[in-house]
Formats: C-alpha cells, structure tokens, sequence
C-alpha cells in the first residue's frame, strides 16, 4: 500500500490487470479481492477506474460523496449517492482505498486525510563488543 500511495502521489496511476468481470468501453480493472461487507456477506470485490463491484451490487465511482479510509483497521467507508454508506474491511481494503482515491481525487488519500505512516518490521540489531 505504501509504494502504490507514494506512486500516486508522485502523479501515477495503479497497473490494469487482465478483467476478471464484463467491461465497459474504456475501464480498465485494478483488482479483485475479498473483502467482508459490515451488515453483509463475504463478497469479491472488483475495482476499476469507474465502478466498485461488491458481490451483485455495482457503485459508479461517480457517485461516491465520501471516502473515509481506516489503515489501521483495514476498513473503508464509502458514502454513495442513491444508496448510502457501505462498509467494507479485509486485508486489501487499504490498497482498495488508495486505488479508489486515485481514481476519485487523484491523490492517495481523501481531502483532509493526512498520509497514514505505517511502521517498517522491526529488525534485530546485533550488538557487537567495542574492542
């Protein structure tokens, strides 16, 4: 998630993948993944650079009045126009999420969301004596 926010935000677009669902004319996939819908069931979601797929339900891009990214907690609200607020959490919801604002905002993060630092693994230092 880290190199594909600072990919966007240096002005650069996610990879398109091989479709895995019907396109229209001019979308391009960026993934599919599963993720679990609050209030709903474990559903694929497909991204591309106009829709959100989860399962039957189809959002254009459009129409989403709000993202609210959560990293930490690999969750993402979405508010869309027409149908509400949709929840989402998984492993590749953060990934979803900077995929989604790229293509909304063309940035990696919502406006007024400040770039999440994640923490590098740890490593063990090994201590050598001073001779």
């Amino acid at each position: 998630m880290r190199m594909l926010a600072g990919l966007v935000e240096r002005g650069g677009r996610p990879a398109a993948v091989s479709p895995t669902v019907p396109l229209w004319a001019g979308e391009k996939q960026y993934g599919w993944f599963p993720v679990d819908v609050i209030g709903g069931d474990r559903e694929i979601a497909v991204v591309t650079n106009r829709r959100l797929l989860l399962g039957d339900d189809s959002f254009a891009l459009r129409a989403v009045t709000g993202l609210r990214p959560r990293p930490d907690e690999w969750a993402l609200t979405l508010d869309v126009r027409g149908y509400g607020t949709v929840e989402i959490i998984g492993p590749w919801v953060p990934w979803l999420g900077v995929v989604l604002c790229a293509e909304i905002h063309g940035a990696a993060w919502p406006p007024g969301y400040a770039p999440v630092v994640i923490p590098a693994p740890r490593r063990a230092r090994r201590l050598e004596a001073v001779r």
